[in-house]
């Protein structure tokens, strides 16, 4: 007897957000992880569970040689793959995303690959003076998928660029790396024959990897976490126009907040000297400039904080 096969659903909501609907397997307490708390709530539990897991097994020596990238890559293959097969469901290409349960079970990995979740995850690096970190590296990700369709000299500017911009000595939105990863992108920048646009980025991405990885812990405890949630939905894997102007408009805030702080118009106060305000200008025009370069990456629209 030939069996039958059951049917996907997907549903659509007021807000045009497309969700892919399915059965969640029950958690027993035998299968949670000891170091997470059964009294915070199930959404935080499950996100918690599986970066710590990802974590305690490993040493720091482990954690630092280990090709994160690689296990990044693989998983933005999987996405990719289940993007063809709602291109195949739907018959034309379906720009997906990637859903908040998701998000929950594979934790930092996932949120990489979002859009919309993605930018709650930007306000709250930024709110914690830590977005440099996604910024690299986001970069660093462009610089892998271009690197193949660029000649060695082409590569070469791309990453002196990422270089300048947040690992040299002068740069306005330097991440915080050992000097001897510094050192040896450096050599290979300086020297034709070292440089190597494969490696080159490897050993610091997977540092700031690592960093992200506890801040996105500690993302998980906010409130801004909690919006993301109630904004995006649990299953929800295409989202409408409101639910991405409702993200971007997170973005907006933190600007519209910190206008007060860092004007335009360089303005020396009493209690600060010109050169920490100049200083402080000059970093949020940056941080202004590459959040454009985010949006437009992201959603293909442009953006103006």
């Amino acid at each position: 007897m030939s069996k039958v096969r059951r049917a996907s659903h997907h549903s659509l909501n007021s807000n045009s957000d497309l969700s892919l609907c399915r059965t969640k397997k029950p958690i027993t307490k035998s299968r949670r992880s000891s170091l997470v708390d059964d009294t915070m709530p199930s959404s935080r539990r499950s996100s918690l569970t599986t970066v710590m897991n990802s974590l305690s097994s490993m040493t720091m020596d482990e954690l630092l040689s280990t090709p994160i990238s690689d296990v990044h890559n693989m998983y933005k293959k999987k996405v990719s793959k289940s993007s063809h097969k709602l291109e195949s469901f739907f018959g034309e290409p379906t720009p997906v995303d990637v859903c908040i349960y998701e998000i929950r079970k594979e934790g930092l990995k996932a949120i990489l690959e979002s859009k919309v979740p993605l930018c709650y995850f930007l306000y709250y690096l930024l709110d914690e003076y830590s977005s440099e970190n996604l910024f690299f590296f986001l970069e660093v990700e462009q610089f892998e998928k271009y690197r193949g369709l660029a000649s060695n000299e082409e590569q070469k500017r791309m990453a002196y660029a990422i270089y300048e911009t947040y690992i040299s000595d002068n740069s306005q939105l330097q991440i915080n790396l050992d000097d001897r990863v510094k050192r040896n992108i450096k050599s290979q920048l300086s020297f034709a024959h070292e440089f190597n646009g494969k490696t080159i980025f490897q050993e610091a991405k997977n540092s700031i990897y690592l960093l992200l990885e506890s801040s996105f812990i500690r993302f998980l405890n906010t409130g801004v976490y909690e919006e993301m949630i109630r904004h995006c939905g649990e299953l929800t894997i295409h989202y409408g126009e409101q639910t991405i102007q409702l993200a971007l408009d997170y973005l907006h805030k933190y600007f519209k907040q910190h206008d007060s702080l860092y004007p335009s118009e360089l303005s020396v106060s009493a209690d600060m000297s010109s050169s920490l305000s100049e200083f402080n200008n000059r970093h949020y025009e940056i941080i202004k400039r590459v959040m454009e370069k985010f949006v437009k990456n992201v959603f293909g629209t442009a953006y103006s904080p």
